[in-house]
């Protein structure tokens, strides 16, 4: 199976009965319904809709374990510290203790949108061909060095990558996040941004894989052997 190592994360753990509802507070997606054993992906925004980090947030029962880019650990908790006050919110880094590990293009038993534990390994489902791999250190379940071949995956499957299209520039719109942005949920931080802009259906972004002999003036954010990401207006 292809399998990647996700080198470059860190993996939090949050704890406390307020976990859910501070997040969504936070967040472009739903999180307030997670359920145990669910597994989510959302964007956490700044005022302006502003991407601090795109996360996956896995709902292991006692605590919600959440994946994000290591570059913007810092900005994370910089911004999310200051806000949790009374909330009973805490995160602790365990991002030394674990590896994750990315499957992708490949189908297994794990069900949709949700998370399980075989053999010491914490299977994320994703999507139907991705899921994130979390595993002790000691389990060594490591997997080959991010290249070509996961991106030009990405490439065929339109999917968004930190640094190369998801950036703290970006707001969902904009970098082909749009499915992770919930339109009817409650208050969260920039939301008057994204519903402005979807309500007048201006300055929404699409990603299109497009041909290279193709490409003209189209900025190119992931630049593949015979196609390539791009981010054009929708």
């Amino acid at each position: 199976m292809p399998k990647v190592a996700f080198s470059d994360c860190y993996v939090t753990i949050w704890r406390g009965e307020d976990c859910l509802s501070f997040l969504d507070g936070l967040s472009s997606n739903q999180i307030i319904n997670l359920k145990k054993n669910q597994v989510i992906q959302s964007s956490i925004l700044d005022k302006n809709a502003k991407i601090i980090d795109f996360v996956t947030i896995l709902h292991l029962g006692g605590f919600l374990a959440i994946v994000g880019h290591e570059n913007n650990f810092q900005s994370m908790l910089d911004f999310v510290t200051p806000k949790i006050l009374q909330s009973d919110v805490s995160i602790t880094d365990i991002s030394k203790l674990n590896d994750v590990v990315i499957i992708f293009d490949e189908e297994n038993s794990v069900p949709m949108a949700t998370c399980q534990t075989i053999d010491d390994v914490t299977y994320a489902r994703i999507r139907q061909d991705l899921i994130y791999c979390i595993a002790g250190k000691k389990v060594n379940f490591g997997g080959e060095k991010m290249g070509d071949g996961f991106h030009e995956w990405r490439i065929a499957n339109l999917i968004p990558w930190y640094e190369y299209e998801i950036n703290s520039k970006s707001i969902p719109y904009s970098c082909g996040l749009n499915q992770y942005v919930h339109d009817s949920k409650g208050c969260y931080t920039g939301q008057e941004i994204l519903t402005r802009m979807r309500t007048r259906n201006r300055g929404i972004k699409v990603l299109k894989n497009i041909p290279n002999s193709k490409l003209d003036k189209e900025k190119v954010t992931t630049k593949g052997r015979e196609k390539s990401l791009v981010i054009v207006n929708q």
